[in-house]
């Protein structure tokens, strides 16, 4: 199913404005695909910056609930914590020299930064990975919020876990 086409309904959203000086708004947000003829939801992470997304499925809601804890067991206070969500998928495209396997991975981290008085981040930073020889790798996007609201960011996973536990997994 192409992302043009696809119905989905965002459970769990944390924006926020880029640096002074830079402009827009940045985010990353979690929602699902209804399910569908035997189908179970499909669970799918955006990460975006002003001018460009990244949509990538989570392998299954059990994948979608390990990020929402983390970002639940994000502490208030400034005291150490890291926990990395990784996600992945392969897709066929048809180039002149005909079908090709891709790999999109991504590396989304929750945590405190250590360097930097322990503020509360998020981190999404995606790579590809092209058929071939030598295996060669490039990377994707990048958005990193440095300063989340740890409550705002709480109430956004308690919203996704009850969403992850209403309807079909």
């Amino acid at each position: 199913m192409s992302v043009n086409s696809m119905q989905f309904e965002q459970v769990f959203t944390y924006a926020w404005e880029r640096e002074r000086g830079e402009g827009g708004s940045c985010v990353l947000s979690v929602a699902y695909e209804p399910a569908e003829a035997g189908r179970p939801r499909g669970w799918l992470l955006l990460a975006g910056l002003p001018d460009f997304t990244e949509l990538l499925t989570f392998d299954d809601a059990a994948h979608a609930r390990e990020f929402a804890r983390a970002v639940l067991e994000l502490p208030q206070a400034a005291e150490s914590y890291e926990r990395e969500v990784q996600l992945g998928e392969t897709s066929t495209r048809t180039l002149l020299s005909g079908p090709v396997t891709e790999e999109r991975f991504a590396t989304l981290s929750v945590g405190r930064d250590p360097t930097d008085e322990l503020r509360a981040y998020f981190a999404y930073q995606s790579y590809f990975s092209f058929p071939g020889r030598p295996g060669l790798s490039a990377l994707g996007l990048q958005v990193v919020c440095e300063d989340v609201d740890v409550a705002r960011a709480h109430a956004e996973a308690r919203s996704l876990l009850a969403a992850l536990d209403e309807g079909p997994a």
